[in-house]
């Protein structure tokens, strides 16, 4: 089975080029068990699922919109991995008292081994557009999953819209990390990772996160802006935002590499 645990860690943003710039601030996150969606407010009333709480995931913040089980089963009827799919973990922010904004959310395909067969990256923009990167796993590489796609969606608007991300993750009993590397034409432009120490899903542990983030969705929202007024003011000019629909679903070829 796989566990239900709390996340809490650092992302840190480095911008490389054509400025020089850094930002890291503390978050959690929640790393669920997509079968137990239903079930998770048994194991403390803080939490709930499409309905209102404390801490919370709602379906219409995720995927297409549907159920996430089902998106999900959709997602896994359209791509060939190694060895078939049976389980997904989540990997995101929860609502907090009613709000959230993901910059991403990542789901981890299980084989009956558990082991990871394929990473869904769900990322969003501020601009309410959303697109999704599906990855199988091209060979079990150990400790460290790394992939690559195309950039397809303008996400900073300091950055054009081009551009190769390089994924790498990393998933044990005590961790989880991801990092993300962009490179347009060859030339590193941003690096960005959260390592989010495990922590048991419990009432008293979700208490002592939220204690220490507790404007954990409002953090991240300001971040974005704050950050990006201290590029501007450091000489960055704003790139236009080419139109796009508000959800793209993109099936990546397997391509590992660091």
């Amino acid at each position: 089975m796989i566990k239900n645990n709390i996340l809490e860690g650092k992302v840190v943003h480095k911008r490389i080029s054509p400025i020089r710039h850094k930002l890291a601030y503390r978050v959690f996150a929640l790393m669920l068990n997509c079968d137990e969606f239903q079930d998770l407010n048994k194991k403390t009333s803080l939490f709930s699922y499409n309905r209102f709480n404390l801490f919370s995931i709602h379906d219409k913040d995720h995927g297409d919109g549907r159920p996430i089980q089902d998106f999900l089963e959709e997602i896994k009827k359209n791509v060939i991995t190694r060895e078939p799919v049976v389980n997904f973990s989540m990997i995101a922010y929860p609502r907090v008292f009613g709000y959230v904004f993901n910059p991403i959310t990542i789901y981890l395909g299980y084989n009956k081994e558990k082991q990871i067969e394929l990473v869904i990256y769900e990322v969003n923009n501020t601009f309410g557009q959303r697109i999704i990167y599906v990855i199988p796993v091209a060979q079990n590489t150990g400790d460290i999953i790394h992939q690559k796609c195309e950039k397809k969606l303008f996400i900073s608007p300091f950055n054009n819209n081009e551009g190769t991300y390089s994924f790498h993750i990393k998933n044990n009993p005590n961790l989880f990390q991801i990092g993300i590397n962009l490179h347009v034409r060859n030339q590193p432009i941003l690096v960005a990772h959260f390592t989010g120490k495990k922590q048991d899903y419990s009432s008293s542990n979700l208490l002592k996160s939220l204690g220490k983030n507790l404007l954990l969705t409002f953090k991240v929202i300001l971040a974005i802006h704050y950050e990006a007024l201290k590029l501007f003011f450091k000489g960055m000019s704003f790139k236009k935002k080419p139109q796009a629909p508000k959800l793209q679903i993109c099936y990546i070829e397997t391509t590992e590499g660091t």
